[in-house]
């Protein structure tokens, strides 16, 4: 839900749960995204704590599909599609045991049937940024993504190998990230290290559809 026009591109009610170790600090997350019938509409809500940096969030979402089809668009059918989102989040510090109340909107536009663009307006009460995204899809195989902001971007990649087998990598200038999914039927199983200057960030995910 960190770019919530994305929602759209969910099919059936879908439930994660993620948690990490980084130098010996738990984090933990649970979410869950469900369309509203054929009204275009998804929502979601999730929430948790990183023990790392203190800090615990719970959030709500919301997206709707403007026009066109995002998930055709994504399976290699002719776009266009328009999606749009907005999410709420209550963020603790644990530090000054006080909290912080933000929104995020965005929105989602394929403008070719291999090639997407997105903007999301970020923090926008505290401290506004808007970050700009592409994602490009060379083919059922092969994917690519990029984002950009004032001050940070970010580039990845993720490779289908089997059916049930995709492997991930990217980096966004200073630190790497690369991972592996598994996703037998309906569950999809996934782990991810992130290699920091001075420790690497281990992340485990499980999450399933309902169809």
């Amino acid at each position: 839900m960190a770019a919530p026009a994305g929602m759209g591109r969910l099919e059936f009610l879908r439930v994660s749960a993620a948690g990490g170790v980084t130098e010996n600090e738990p984090t933990g997350y649970v979410a869950a995204v469900m369309p509203i019938g054929t009204s275009g509409f998804h929502i979601g809500t999730g929430g948790g704590w990183d023990n790392y940096s203190g800090t615990g969030t719970a959030q709500i979402s919301g997206s709707y599909i403007v026009a066109g089809d995002p998930i055709g668009f994504m399976e290699g059918l002719f776009g266009p599609s328009i999606t749009t989102g907005a999410s709420a989040r209550y963020q603790y510090e644990d530090s000054t045991a006080e909290g912080i109340f933000d929104v995020d909107a965005g929105f989602q536009f394929s403008l070719f049937p291999s090639f997407a663009m997105g903007l999301t307006y970020t923090d926008i009460i505290e401290n506004r940024k808007l970050i700009l995204g592409f994602s490009h899809v060379f083919n059922r195989n092969l994917q690519a993504h990029t984002s950009f902001s004032d001050d940070s971007w970010q580039l990845g990649c993720e490779l289908k190998i089997a059916r049930s087998l995709r492997v991930y990598s990217g980096t966004d200038g200073v630190n790497v990230n690369a991972g592996i999914q598994l996703s037998p039927g309906l569950w999809n199983y996934g782990y991810g290290a992130v290699l920091h200057e001075n420790s690497i960030e281990h992340r485990f995910g499980i999450s399933r559809r309902f169809q």
